[in-house]
């Protein structure tokens, strides 16, 4: 029931838009539903296979079938806020209002649910189960059946979550604790350290808070409050119900009108969601968190603001990108496993960050507490990718790891895995996409020249401007002008190159 790791959220490269169908010919979706799922603004082909629709209350749906298992079901419902809509107040009561199902709603009594998922087959946590993170609120439900009972259970209690949560002082005591043994279940220095980060990395913006609230927050969550934000954002134009499985789309489409269409957002339904402005013209700055159970690790990262709508020639630079950090990736491993490796590992991602912002960074783990020779190190392999590029050998290789990927992304999935890929698609806000085939696959991969990888990863870490946040267990002397200096230090020791 908790939030996905954050790294789950690290952009994850879709197929370049040559795999994509970039001016293929569209499914027929009713203008309506492509408006609303996006489609009128981007010039890539909608898988398909799904079935997109969206109701008159502005409830957004996709239905796929799919036979894999035989028999199978998988819902989502995500709804579109998470923690960043709650006030100074309700710290984590987004969480709560996750929890509120498993204690009762208007149709479901307490304890009901624990008797009615094993008549189903299913089991309590894993089969169905929710997260909530920053910007989004998602219900899972995975059933061994696909028939028309075992669908309306689906529906039902997915309606249930949508409108019909009950707040009662024992609904709410119920999901207070279950919330709390959660909270205390986790990593408090890494949520401490993720709080920091996202606090530097983009100051001002909602994420700067975490997302589960602290025991205290959740203590004070009073019935009344809970509705409130429940009725504020728990609406239809909010909502995106996904099922993949065993199924006729054409009969689970009139199914989740007669479920859903009467479903009307309150007078009280909040305002679009804002995000604050990224300035990407901050200057190199420095960040240091202190803690005795932290570890030693250093973060160099470029923020930019996010990107344009999900387009072909976005995908493709993203993609291009993707390999010159696949390369990096291969070349920190290299360098950890030496015997006097200056770090224990290293990684380097570009995606977007929690909806937020666009970020480029290298994570480097200090080996013995050596946060200086952790940043030198990282600061010279981002130098070397970056100025010098990389090579064809590496490119090679590479692009044979690709071939592999790019085949079991053409593989059959699951329901689950594709009900799971759609709903990511929908937090991503990209068009949710068919994995080419392996002719087509192989020919794009053929296209690429070292050149654009190498000048597509110099363009997603063109501000220069580096972010440098240091975590550490014991105080370092001068603090954010140390680790100024290190920078410093770090960059008058590698050849001038170009730049930074």
């Amino acid at each position: 029931m908790t939030s996905r790791s954050w790294f789950a959220k690290l952009f994850l490269v879709s197929i370049a838009a040559a795999l994509c169908g970039v001016g293929a010919r569209a499914q027929q979706a009713p203008d309506a539903a492509k408006a609303a799922w996006g489609f009128d603004r981007s010039d890539l082909t909608p898988h398909p296979v799904v079935r997109f629709g969206v109701l008159a209350n502005g409830m957004r749906y996709a239905l796929m079938r799919n036979g894999a298992p035989t028999g199978s079901l998988s819902v989502r419902l995500r709804i579109d806020a998470g923690s960043t809509v709650e006030g100074a107040r309700e710290h984590g009561f987004m969480h709560l209002l996750e929890h509120l199902v498993f204690h009762g709603s208007a149709n479901l009594p307490k304890g009901a649910l624990l008797l009615m998922l094993p008549h189903q087959g299913l089991k309590r946590w894993s089969d169905f189960n929710g997260f909530t993170g920053y910007d989004e609120t998602v219900y899972r439900l995975d059933l061994s059946r696909a028939d028309r009972g075992a669908r309306q259970t689906a529906l039902m209690l997915m309606r249930e979550v949508a409108s019909h949560l009950r707040f009662e002082r024992t609904i709410v005591a119920g999901a207070k604790e279950m919330v709390r043994q959660e909270i205390q279940g986790r990593d408090a220095v890494q949520d401490a350290i993720l709080d920091a980060q996202n606090a530097f990395f983009a100051p001002g913006s909602p994420i700067a808070r975490g997302f589960a609230g602290t025991e205290a927050s959740i203590k004070k969550a009073s019935g009344s409050a809970l509705r409130g934000l429940y009725q504020r954002h728990y609406v239809p134009g909010r909502s995106t119900l996904v099922l993949v499985g065993d199924f006729d789309p054409a009969v689970v489409e009139a199914e989740i009108a007669a479920r859903f269409s009467d479903w009307r957002a309150g007078t009280t339904a909040g305002a679009a969601l804002s995000r604050a402005s990224i300035l990407t013209t901050r200057g190199t700055e420095t960040h240091l968190f202190i803690d005795p159970a932290a570890p030693t690790s250093v973060t160099i990262a470029a923020v930019e603001a996010l990107g344009a709508a999900d387009a072909g020639a976005g995908r493709d630079a993203a993609f291009l990108a993707h390999l010159g950090t696949e390369m990096l990736n291969r070349r920190l491993t290299t360098i950890a496993a030496a015997a006097d490796a200056p770090f224990v590992n290293a990684s380097a991602a570009i995606y977007d960050h929690f909806a937020t912002a666009r970020m480029a960074r290298i994570d480097v783990e200090a080996r013995d507490g050596d946060w200086r020779g952790a940043l030198q190190a990282g600061a010279r392999a981002l130098r070397n990718a970056r100025d010098k590029g990389f090579s064809q050998t590496e490119l090679d290789a590479q692009l044979a790891i690709s071939r592999g990927a790019l085949a079991g992304a053409a593989a059959p999935r699951t329901s689950a895995m594709l009900a799971d890929a759609a709903i990511d698609a929908v937090g991503r806000k990209i068009v949710f996409t068919a994995p080419a085939d392996a002719s087509i696959s192989a020919a794009y991969l053929a296209r690429i020249q070292l050149a654009q990888v190498n000048a597509a990863f110099r363009a997603a870490w063109a501000n220069q401007n580096r972010l440098i946040f240091v975590s550490h267990a014991e105080r370092v002397p001068d603090g954010k002008s140390a680790i100024a200096a290190a920078w410093s230090e770090a960059h008058a020791r590698l050849p001038q190159l170009g730049g930074e």
